[in-house]
């Protein structure tokens, strides 16, 4: 059973047609699980009954609003799933009709899938928000950017992975990419995502370090599992101007030494 895991935040417009995309392709999954990071009463309401007229299952999970919570929510989402087999998006990721294939198609116990994506500029996302989605849209907007760093991309995540697995390079040299699938059993080994981590980025890259370091090694459908990732100027602005390196959580995610399985995560101390 394969669940597909959207993270969400008050952005209805975007999971709109994350979901409208999804629909191309319900032949590869059995359900969807909205994970939000305590969205408005108002904004939950309004989900619920967009959410209904879709034709396959979602259901949507909540926490407490409390900070930007990435690592936390998907944990969330992870806990109510029930498939065996993870694919986590992000609500503004538009997938094609065989990305959920190829994420798939790749999957092996012991290994995590990753993917990455492209962004659509601020006018292909007009457009698209003034028209009904399509594979064929999303296949001329695709077309329409240089494949150069999704090839750059591949080929990196390749070639780390065989010096990770063959002990020539650091685990800390892994990162999961945009979106990423894998068995629930691996993640679960791990105890999920680092709930530490709150605020802009670095859940990711701490994912990847420790799947590495568990002996969950990459295998790459960065150029094959292809998503176009929905323009919206505030994430432009955090990766542009900032960047989540130059914040509070570096210190921690530069630490000496990381345990693979991380103590705030999945299961808690203390808990089963």
């Amino acid at each position: 059973m394969v669940s597909i895991i959207v993270s969400f935040h008050e952005r209805l417009e975007y999971l709109k047609y994350c979901l409208d995309a999804l629909a191309f392709c319900t032949k590869d999954f059995d359900e969807v699980v909205i994970a939000d990071d305590g969205s408005q009463d108002a904004t939950v309401h309004q989900l619920k009954k967009m959410i209904a007229r879709y034709a396959f299952p979602i259901s949507h999970v909540t926490q407490p609003k409390n900070g930007f919570r990435l690592s936390a929510t998907r944990n969330n989402g992870i806990r109510h799933s029930r498939g065996d087999y993870l694919v986590f998006l992000d609500c503004d990721f538009l997938v094609f009709p065989d990305t959920i294939q190829y994420h798939i198609r790749a999957a092996k116990p012991g290994r995590f899938v990753a993917g990455s994506c492209k962004y659509l500029t601020e006018e292909q996302s007009s457009i698209l928000f003034h028209s009904a989605i399509s594979p064929a849209i999303l296949e001329k907007f695709y077309q329409e950017s240089s494949d150069k760093e999704i090839i750059t991309q591949h080929r990196r995540y390749i070639r780390r992975a065989i010096l990770i697995r063959l002990h020539l390079a650091s685990p800390r040299k892994q990162s999961v990419g945009g979106h990423l699938s894998l068995y629930k059993k691996d993640i679960e080994r791990i105890n999920g995502y680092d709930e530490n981590f709150i605020g802009w980025g670095g859940e990711d890259e701490d994912l990847g370090i420790r799947l590495a370091a568990a002996g969950v090694h990459c295998i790459s459908a960065i150029r094959y599992a292809r998503v176009m990732h929905i323009w919206h100027p505030s994430e432009l602005k955090l990766r542009k101007e900032s960047g989540w390196k130059k914040g509070t959580f570096n210190d921690y995610f530069t630490r000496e030494k990381i345990q693979f399985v991380c103590k705030n995560g999945l299961r808690k101390p203390g808990k089963t």
